[in-house]
């Protein structure tokens, strides 16, 4: 017989927050500010408007569905689109035909773009990554506007060298991962800006590998494949072995994932297939984790628990052991 385990299910959070901004083309030089951005423990400066009076957007779940079930599909089964995919993109939603504002490294007078600044702090083994999207029009086009909508890539890169592969970038789709109603009218003699704050909070260390990473104006993104490592490796002790990361306990890894979206939110689910002999009265399981990244040092972590199965008396069966994480909206 085979019976579900659940080994941990994790919450991460996915917040996103908005605000549009119209100014005078004169007040532009005191507008801008540049605004110290911390990856961990270094500081960079990046050139954006305040964070101030952000309100909440709405998250699209079957966009965060795609890019999860995406960006882990890379990770994990080196299966992805191998050509360049913008980072960002926001398309407004206007009386006649929308308007695009495309990726752009920075902003400039006369042009329109989006461009991206990434924050990553972590406090106590608990990760967050922020990304502050601006999007910018500082032509002299008018226009009214009803909604706006935000989209985002993730990139990751795979190297399988030393394994009789190759190597080679991977980027999930632009998918809209976000929009607000908000309406709005720039008028010629205006500049716009949209800053929108799109947030992955609360994620242990043993998560990062399945957490999208966007793409960024810092070049922060996983490396994967053979050649770095990054991927779960999963233990089972059998009460002869050394049981830890790198032990010699009875392992496995990860080769399917399941996505699905319940309750507005996304989850992913990792099987696991343990068997059993007779008379087991529970059995323990180490989930370690690696994740490299370029311009991020290599992070590990673990997790572990002791599964009791629920039927005793049974000569054979498989615990189907499931990780699962939840994307949490908000």
């Amino acid at each position: 017989m085979s019976q579900k385990l659940v080994i941990r299910n994790e919450i991460v959070k996915v917040k996103g927050r908005v605000k549009v901004i119209t100014i005078k083309k004169d007040e532009f030089e005191k507008f801008l500010q540049l605004r110290k951005l911390r990856i961990l423990d270094k500081e960079y400066d990046a050139l954006m408007p305040s964070i101030d009076s952000l309100k909440k957007n709405t998250i699209d779940i079957n966009g965060l569905a795609t890019l999860v079930q995406q960006a882990t599909s890379i990770v994990f089964l080196y299966s992805g689109n191998p050509n360049q995919v913008s980072p960002a993109q926001m398309v407004l939603t206007t009386g006649s035909a929308n308007i695009s504002l495309s990726y752009s490294g920075s902003i400039g007078i006369n042009s329109q773009g989006v461009t991206v600044y990434l924050q990553v702090l972590e406090e106590n083994g608990s990760w967050t990554f922020q990304y502050f999207y601006v999007g910018f029009d500082t032509t002299n086009s008018s226009y009214s506007v009803s909604q706006v909508e935000l989209y985002v890539s993730s990139s990751i890169y795979i190297n399988n060298n030393p394994c009789g592969g190759g190597a080679s970038g991977f980027r999930t789709n632009l998918v809209r991962i976000a929009y607000t109603n908000t309406p709005f009218t720039k008028t010629s003699d205006s500049y716009l800006f949209i800053m929108w704050l799109i947030e992955f909070q609360n994620i242990p260390s043993y998560l990062l590998t399945v957490t999208p990473i966007l793409q960024n104006n810092v070049y922060i993104y996983i490396n994967g494949g053979c050649y770095y490592g990054t991927g779960y490796k999963v233990y089972f002790n059998n009460g002869s072995c050394n049981f830890g990361c790198g032990g010699n306990c009875p392992s496995t890894g990860v080769n399917g994932f399941i996505t699905y979206i319940q309750d507005n939110n996304v989850i992913l689910e990792f099987p696991l297939t343990a068997p059993l002999g007779a008379g087991v009265s529970n059995i323990e399981v180490l989930l370690c984790a690696t994740t490299a990244f370029n311009n991020l040092p290599t992070i590990s972590g673990s997790t572990s628990a002791t599964l009791t199965p629920p039927v005793s008396g049974a000569t054979f069966y498989v615990a189907i052991a499931t990780i699962t994480i939840t994307y949490q909206v908000s």
